[in-house]
């Protein structure tokens, strides 16, 4: 199978090579360079001139390029170089290289993340500093150039954010020479991913910029039944018509078929029996940990990839522009609109009988319509009042989110239950087909949220610029639009559900403030403090069928960071009191609505250090302690208990050795190992996740063919093939990790 996947692989990059062999087509590793900085440029292009497993300045932190040294509070940045290293091409699983982070496996594909204890929330995930909501794949890691992760609320610039922080995906910029690659990956499970990248100027002025990018993915799955096959291209261009003005515009597509992961679903679990998932699986579990059922168990059947598939086409438009119009002085402005069209088939789980081992189980068949639209307008620029230099920042942000759920959900008398330990699937499409049509038209119900949102920002330097004071402090006002009734099966107007009618929320103003203090012990060294407050991502239904008040976050943090080696290294330690109010959980009785659980309280201490040791050695590595702990409960009691999910101890290392750095022939050797703690499955803490390492290895050779790079890498994840799980959602139920998976890689550079 591997060596067949191959040749397979290999035959597709050869021949997309062949046709694209001239000024065409390139991969994901052309060079960085920074275009325009000087002239005024969008900030978040300044750090593409930097190379290894280091960045020194951040944009997503300020909105301003900022040096991660000045800046009070912690920013961990994941580069090109390791997403490659290390052949990452799930978001979630990249995130997980800085302290703070883990992946959040929901059972679906839409990027998820706990930081610092706390869910970013339902497909949240920013691009180039704009909001992209409810998305299956924010951005493919094709478009990336690096992650940029912001600890702590970040209200104050970015308006309802969830308060443990944010991850930002920075994208590809088109660069003034040409380069061009082409590279094709293989490995476990009939992966077979192509990506060519394309880049240089169109004029010989270097005026107007361009790049194109594509990808191609398809794999089954160390989940039964699970398939998946897509694309996604990207065309990018800058235009700079003089030193004082730049224009970008963006557009990507993404079309993409896949078997929708098992899913957990509605009904009252025993609290001696539990469910447990695996991405596309669902496995029950009993007593205080999940059963010992096979990683590849899946309560999905494998007619759904043939006659119920999920379809996600989606378009990204984009823009951004900056305009320098006195010498210390520029405005920007940034758009982006997401056009996001997806039909959902999956069969869920619904109760699980532990003396008989059956599954109840119900259909999902959505036809989801969404539109994000997000915009900004920045003004920022340097004045000097005595001894005091300020960089103003001053900006208004718009955003709306919008989608309407056609279809049905959740539970349906007609579809078959399943023996977890004797699983026999069968042929039922017709009584599918049948649910599908008659519940077609139905509306399980619009929702909308928007948000306006003014913000001023001061970063004070005084004392040779040794001491910085950052101060802000932003207004908003929000909305959020719910159906009373969800259109499910069992509602009296089911199956023509109408959505009607809207429960508005209100447009109270909130305000979030933020203050803090960096001190340079020396050039390479600084202490700092800061004090933030922010207010929540998402408000779901009550029971009562009224919107829930806004989750709302404060945080203290204080830390040090330091440049050694001749800033070749660079190193954070960041300790942090972070309280979220009104924390919202899924309603026992009615799992589509919410209760507030009260208060939960984060405190921890993070550790990390990235960059080159040596020439030879490059490593990226960290370590959280958190004590994410209940600390207010209106409803259940669990007040003390761990909060769900949050390890209190998690590591991280990679470390790569590079026989010859510089030269154009040379090996590379890689390895790393992660380990996360035991780790509670829900908020009353009657059952857990086992703490678990699992190990990484990674080998390259790199040359020439006629005078081209040519590299060769090989990678093995979860080397020792641990059994693990990666996350719960709050419940009665928790997602496998991936088994042993190898992955094989070819590029050729221009």
């Amino acid at each position: 199978m591997f060596r067949t996947q191959f040749l397979r692989s290999a035959s597709v990059g050869a021949l997309t090579l062949a046709i694209l062999s001239s000024p065409a087509f390139g991969q994901e590793t052309l060079p960085s360079i920074e275009i325009g900085a000087s002239a005024g440029a969008p900030d978040r292009a300044a750090p593409q001139a930097e190379k290894g497993y280091s960045r020194s300045t951040t944009f997503s932190a300020t909105k301003t390029s900022t040096p991660l040294l000045d800046t009070p509070q912690s920013v961990q940045i994941i580069p090109r170089e390791v997403l490659q290293d290390r052949q990452l091409i799930d978001l979630k699983e990249a995130v997980q290289n800085v302290s703070g982070v883990q992946a959040e496996s929901t059972g679906s594909p839409y990027d998820a993340y706990l930081i610092r204890g706390f869910s970013t929330g339902y497909g949240s995930t920013y691009r180039d500093g704009l909001k992209a909501l409810g998305l299956a794949g924010t951005v493919d890691l094709a478009f990336a150039d690096r992650i940029e992760i912001v600890k702590g609320p970040a209200a104050m610039l970015y308006g309802r954010i969830e308060p443990g922080g944010f991850v930002n995906v920075v994208t590809k910029r088109p660069q003034e020479e040409f380069a061009a690659s082409i590279g094709t990956q293989f490995g476990s499970w009939g992966l077979s991913r192509t990506v060519a990248d394309v880049t240089g100027p169109i004029d010989a002025e270097k005026t107007v910029l361009y790049r194109l990018i594509a990808a191609y993915d398809r794999a089954d799955s160390w989940i039964d039944f699970e398939h998946r096959d897509g694309g996604a291209a990207a065309a990018y261009f800058t235009f700079r018509p003089s030193r004082d003005f730049e224009f970008n515009l963006q557009f990507e597509h993404y079309h993409k078929k896949a078997t929708t992961f098992g899913s957990y679903s509605g009904g009252t679990i025993p609290v001696d029996l539990r469910s447990v998932g695996g991405r596309a699986l669902v496995i029950p579990g009993m007593n205080d940990r999940p059963l010992d059922l096979p990683r590849n168990f899946v309560s999905n059947d494998p007619q759904m990839w043939d006659k119920f598939p999920n379809l996600t086409s989606r378009t990204h438009y984009g823009f951004d522009w900056t305009y320098r119009f006195a010498e210390k002085w520029r405005i920007t402005n940034r758009f982006q609109y997401i056009d996001d069209h997806d039909s959902i088939n999956k069969l869920s789980n619904n109760a699980y009988n532990g003396a008989t081992g059956v599954i109840g189980r119900g259909f999902w068949h959505n036809f989801v319509k969404r539109d994000n639209i997000s915009t900004n307008l920045d003004l920022a620029g340097e004045v000097l009042t005595g001894p005091l230099k300020h960089e103003i920042l001053a900006g208004v942000d718009w955003f709306r989110y919008a989608d309407v759920w056609t279809g049905d959900c959740c539970g349906h008398p007609l579809v078959p239950s399943l023996n977890v330990f004797t699983p026999a699937y069968g042929y039922f499409g017709d009584v599918l087909g049948a649910i599908n049509a008659y519940g077609a038209a139905n509306k399980l119900g619009p929702n909308s949220n928007q948000n306006l949102g003014f913000y001023l920002q001061d970063h004070i330097s005084f004392l040779d610029d040794r001491v910085h004071l950052l101060i802000g402090g932003r207004w908003d006002k929000y909305q959020i639009t719910r159906a009373k009734t969800f259109g499910a099966l069992g509602a009296s107007c089911y199956p023509a559900c109408t959505g009607d009618p809207i429960i508005p929320s209100s447009e109270e103003p909130k305000l979030s403030p933020r203050a803090g203090l960096s001190f340079k012990i020396d050039e390479s060294a600084s202490v700092y403090g800061s004090y933030s407050r922010s207010f929540g991502n998402y408000s779901g239904l009550t029971s009562q069928g009224t919107i829930s008040p806004a989750e709302t976050g404060v945080q203290w943090e204080v830390g040090a960071k330091k440049l050694w080696l001749d800033g070749r290294i660079t190193t954070t330690v960041a300790l942090f009191d972070l309280r979220k109010k009104n924390v919202l959980q899924p309603d026992p009785i009615i799992p589509t609505r919410s209760v507030a659980v009260g208060e939960v309280t984060s405190r921890g201490v993070e550790f990390d250090i990235a960059g080159q040791v040596t020439d030879n050695l490059s490593l990226i590595a960290s370590y959280t302690f958190d004590s994410v702990k209940i600390t207010n409960d209106n409803n259940n009691g669990n007040v003390g208990k761990r909060y769900y999910s949050a390890a209190p101890n998690v590591g991280n290392l990679w470390a790569k050795w590079d026989t010859a750095p510089g030269q154009a022939e040379g090996w590379e050797l890689g390895g790393g190992v992660y380990a996360m703690d035991k780790r509670y499955g829900n908020n009353a803490n009657t059952w857990f996740m086992p703490a678990y390492v699992k190990f990484d290895a990674m080998v390259s050779y790199r040359t020439l063919f006629d005078g081209h790079k040519l590299k060769f890498q090989f990678n093995v994840k979860n080397l020792t093939d641990t059994k693990y799980f990666e996350s719960s959602n709050g419940g009665a139920y928790a997602f496998y990790g991936a088994p042993r998976t190898f992955m094989g890689a070819i590029s050729l550079e221009y």
